[in-house]
């Protein structure tokens, strides 16, 4: 065995070229020991990779599945290797390959854990343990075991920042407060999670504009992540299609079918998250950003144009109205189509009246639907059925305010 020993450093690299998904780089030898492991999940860096002797334990927190593979090597092929103490090592569902096999004077063990396969211990999102044992009759070492714990460690928002299909939606999640929602470990969340490639088929990204008296949850962006969230009993794959289930954009529903998740039953420990990669879910009513800000009194005249930073609009599409004072206030300008479905930025909304000679005004923004088809305001309260109206939630008027400070030229 010490010359075994001696050629552990040459026989790993040479096993590192034969095993998919191997890290040399995580593989550090040990004279105390002839045999090394290598603990991989789904030959991706983004989950857990760990080495050590046979005697340690270990804990991988899984990322995306309890899916996750342990790889281990000896330089004897007589040894004798067990699966949660049994020899019979069954074979990878998605392989004809068995667990055990030799190579390069070596011999090799690949074991998968996972919710449909013969040697896990438990399924779907709970933790399991299992263990790998080697010995051999022929020398006087001791059997070695390796036990390795699959456990889910992180929210739902945590697990989606563990993916780098996911750093668009972390970010935007995190800027918008959405993340601190999803962390909650009370309530119970499905989290149908837009990868980066259904976030490329948006023609802009949602604004994140609010006031220092405003909530972070209260903008375009965190509208927009709160249609893909729902809170209550957690979705899996075959509750699959959904339909008209409530989110946390106030009462709007939503539905899903199974072909839209290209990746489901991500566990977190609150809840559930579901990949997708088609273009993010869109909700059905409108959203808009508007601040507060300092002009000029050159430029609040009834020739000029106010920037509102940020708007959504579903399919109809339609307009940003300015209401002078409050919702119900007289309406002092609006913005010319505003196409839908999609995110539109700094809109240009024109004034009908001229605020040069006040010092401060409160502006509310409000997106009306376009219903009357020929794509100019039709707009004349008090609201009658021709009216392009506007859009609500939970029944009221969809709105944002700002106040406007107007600072004299003179």
């Amino acid at each position: 065995m010490r010359h075994r020993y001696h050629t552990l450093l040459l026989l790993c690299a040479a096993a590192a070229l034969a095993l998919a998904g191997c890290d040399q780089s995580s593989q550090k030898a040990s004279p105390e020991n002839a045999n090394r492991y290598i603990i991989t999940q789904n030959n991706s860096a983004s989950g857990d990779a760990a080495t050590g002797s046979f005697s340690d334990a270990n804990v991988v927190n899984v990322p995306d599945t309890v899916d996750y593979y342990m790889q281990g090597y000896t330089v004897n092929k007589d040894y004798t290797w067990t699966v949660n103490g049994s020899s019979d090592l069954p074979t990878a569902a998605s392989s004809d390959q068995t667990y055990e096999w030799q190579s390069r004077g070596g011999e090799f063990i690949t074991v998968v854990y996972g919710p449909g396969d013969p040697i896990a211990t438990t399924s779907g999102m709970s933790a399991s343990t299992n263990s790998i044992q080697v010995n051999a009759s022929n020398d006087d070492i001791n059997a070695e075991t390796i036990e390795v714990s699959a456990a889910v460690t992180d929210s739902i928002s945590g697990q989606i920042g563990r993916f780098g299909a996911f750093s668009t939606l972390t970010s935007l999640a995190a800027s918008s407060g959405i993340a601190d929602v999803l962390s909650q470990e009370g309530p119970s969340f499905t989290l149908f999670a837009p990868s980066e490639a259904a976030f490329a088929a948006l023609d802009n990204v949602p604004t994140q504009a609010v006031d220092d008296d405003e909530d972070a949850t209260s903008s375009v962006r965190a509208d927009i992540l709160k249609y893909h969230a729902i809170q209550g009993d957690s979705l899996t794959a075959s509750d699959l299609p959904a339909n008209d289930v409530e989110t946390l954009l106030g009462s709007e529903t939503v539905s899903v079918t199974a072909d839209l998740v290209s990746q489901a039953n991500i566990p977190a420990t609150n809840g559930v998250i579901h990949k997708l990669d088609g273009a993010p879910l869109l909700p059905p009513t409108a959203s808009v950003d508007f601040t507060d800000r300092t002009l000029a009194d050159t430029s609040v005249t009834d020739t000029d144009s106010l920037t509102v930073d940020g708007s959504y609009f579903p399919e109809a599409g339609g307009y940003i109205v300015l209401h002078e004072g409050s919702a119900g206030g007289p309406v002092v300008g609006s913005s010319e189509y505003v196409e839908g479905p999609g995110i539109s930025n700094e809109v240009q909304v024109y004034l009908d009246e001229d605020y040069s000679g006040e010092s401060a005004v409160t502006l509310v923004a409000m997106p009306h639907e376009e219903t009357t088809g020929d794509e100019t305001l039709d707009f004349d309260p008090p609201t009658n059925t021709s009216d392009d109206v506007p859009y609500t939630l939970d029944g009221q008027a969809v709105t944002d305010e700002a106040e406007i400070e107007v600072n004299s030229t003179d």
